[in-house]
């Protein structure tokens, strides 16, 4: 176990303070990469690409329909599924929409 002296805590406490008043704030508060990430996220999802997988979802329904061997909960589920996905951004706009 280590015993700091006088002179070592003071040394100490200078660091720390130089290191907290030299910490620039600014850069931790960038979240620019997150918010673009999320944003084109967002736009592959609910643009072409999702409108593909939408389609490819409801024609495996569709098939399994046709064969007689379709699953109710599983088609409410991807029913379900897409009408949040594609109306996500009115149901958000929604939430922080002040009266």
């Amino acid at each position: 176990m280590a015993i700091l002296t006088p002179s070592t805590g003071r040394i100490a406490t200078v660091a720390l303070a130089l290191a907290v008043c030299a910490a620039s704030p600014v850069f931790a508060q960038d979240l620019s990469p997150i918010n673009t990430f999320f944003s084109t996220l967002g736009a592959a999802l609910t643009g072409t690409t999702g409108k593909a997988l939408g389609l490819v979802a409801l024609a495996a329904v569709g098939i399994l329909f046709l064969m007689g061997r379709m699953n109710w909960m599983f088609a409410g589920s991807v029913c379900l599924g897409l009408v949040i996905l594609f109306s996500a951004a009115t149901i958000l706009s929604g939430f922080g929409a002040s009266t």
